[in-house]
């Protein structure tokens, strides 16, 4: 029984990324244990049904992202992590004085240990991923998809060429199926840290943004997809092969409840805005009578009490308000009549009656280059850069500012060179604020013909900690240090 469910596991799987040869031999091998689920040769997926049993299948009715392992994926959630946080004291920076935390190690372990103390306790998650560029993945899961399918391929039909179409396409699905294995138990873990009004933000590329978008509906629920920025992080390359030039990356946004979740919003500009008649309304500008849409009962004649002169919106417009507001609003001084005939009628617009005194933030984020980044590292380390591609603190301060109050701790699973807790510093010193950070980061170690090698770093959580202690020196705010923890795992 267990060996039939194993291949059952195999056949439902939607959209699989085994090629249809593959299926096909595994089909003749189903048949020979199951001939009777078969009828003329075809599976028949009602006897299946039958022969399982109610109980013994899943019916996947919803849309949703299926892969290789995907069940093997998030199995690793629910699996019990056989370890506990150790503080590194010698490693921490003024770890009396802050709650600022870095711990070391792989992250989908550190969530784990970190869920008793911090669930529901999390404001904003923000999550820099590494993009899939078709490498390897530097995390410990125990499963990876092996690309020798095409291979086989060829030895059983006794093909000489190479169809290389079609081994792309095997290859490319090798690709995203690990990818989506490293993100997609990480992405649910975090779901049970955020507060009731918190959110994830997700930095991503054009490789995965689809893929990333179709598990963060399954994750966090389609209905709380907030939004996407689209980042302008470079110039136009002034060469390239098919003349297109991609300048931008995706910022992906979910909360834990749409509902609950609201932008901090942009300053409004009110300079216009004055008040020469000593209005007792206050400040106001003028506002423009007439929509573009309406019906006909919006494009009744307005009579000036003074000159008696009709007023009629233009051919095409309407009135934005309803009859029975001009009595009041000539009342209260809002619609203001001229004395002499042939001009208009003046209608303000109060800076009171505004909804708010913030307007809405745009989602494209075109005024911070991804060079600011590697400009920042520069400046804190004149002898050489020890991270690429670093994202720019701005960038993670606009976020921040958008997504998280003074006194809110933000949440980094992919910790990098430590932008997150620069920005955290930075925002706290231009705020005076008191938010806190989580880093996390795999003791990843650096090639040693990388620059960071050649600097003395030995990894990544090392340029990171390293970082930490350099741009807290530049802050005068209190909480600029770090405690420093390592995952030590249980014999």
């Amino acid at each position: 029984m267990i060996e039939i469910i194993a291949y059952l596991n195999i056949m439902t799987n939607k959209t699989s990324l085994l090629s249809s040869y593959k299926k096909e031999k595994q089909l003749r091998e189903l048949k020979g244990i199951l001939p009777e689920i078969f009828e003329g040769g075809v599976l028949d997926i009602q006897k299946l049904k039958a022969f399982i049993g109610e109980d013994g299948f899943i019916d996947h009715a919803n849309y949703e992202l299926s892969w290789y392992d995907k069940k093997l994926a998030l199995d690793s959630t629910k699996a019990n992590c056989e370890a506990e946080l150790v503080f590194v004291k010698d490693k921490s920076i003024l770890p009396i004085k802050t709650k600022n935390l870095f711990i070391e190690g792989d992250n989908l372990d550190a969530l784990k240990l970190l869920k008793k103390d911090y669930q529901g306790k999390i404001k904003l998650i923000y999550i820099d991923p590494p993009y899939n560029t078709g490498k390897n993945f530097a995390f410990s899961d125990n499963y990876h998809l092996a690309a020798d399918d095409y291979l086989e391929y060829l030895n059983q039909f006794n093909i000489g060429r190479v169809d290389e179409f079609t081994q792309h396409r095997i290859e490319s699905g090798e690709i995203h199926t690990q990818w989506l294995n490293m993100i997609f138990p990480r992405l649910i873990l975090t779901k049970d840290f955020l507060t009731d009004d918190g959110a994830v933000v997700i930095s991503i590329d054009e490789s995965e943004k689809n893929n990333l978008q179709l598990i963060c509906n399954e994750v966090y629920g389609e209905e709380n997809f907030v939004g996407c920025f689209i980042w302008e992080n470079r110039s136009i390359s002034n060469d390239s092969a098919n003349l297109f030039s991609t300048i931008h990356e995706y910022i992906l946004v979910y909360a834990k409840d749409k509902s609950k979740l609201k932008f901090k919003g942009e300053e409004k500009d009110f300079s216009n805005y004055s008040n020469p008649d000593q209005d007792e309304n206050g400040e106001w500008i003028p506002d423009n009578p007439t929509a573009a849409s309406g019906n006909e009962n919006a494009r009744f004649p307005i009579t000036n009490p003074i000159t008696k002169e009709e007023y009629l919106p233009p051919n095409g417009r309407y009135w934005a308000f309803s009859k029975a507001r001009v009595e009041e609003w000539i009342k209260i001084g809002k619609m203001v009549f001229p004395k002499e005939r042939g001009k208009r009628f003046l209608l303000k617009k109060y800076r009171s009656e505004l909804k708010s005194e913030q307007k809405p933030l745009s989602s494209i984020i075109t005024d911070i280059p991804g060079l600011k980044g590697t400009k920042e590292l520069k400046e804190l380390y004149p002898e050489g850069i020890p991270f690429k591609h670093p994202k720019p603190t701005d960038l993670l301060i606009l976020l921040f500012d958008q997504l998280s109050g003074k006194e809110d701790t933000v949440l980094d699973i992919f910790a990098g060179s430590a932008t997150t807790a620069h920005a955290v510093y930075k925002i706290n010193q231009a705020q005076d604020s008191n938010r806190k950070f989580i880093c996390i980061q795999k003791n990843e170690k650096l090639a040693v013909n990388s620059a960071g090698y050649k600097l003395g770093f030995s990894s990544i959580s090392d340029i990171a900690i390293d970082r930490i202690g350099r741009a807290g020196k530049l802050q005068s705010v209190n909480n600029s240090g770090v405690n420093y923890f390592n995952i030590e795992y249980l014999k």
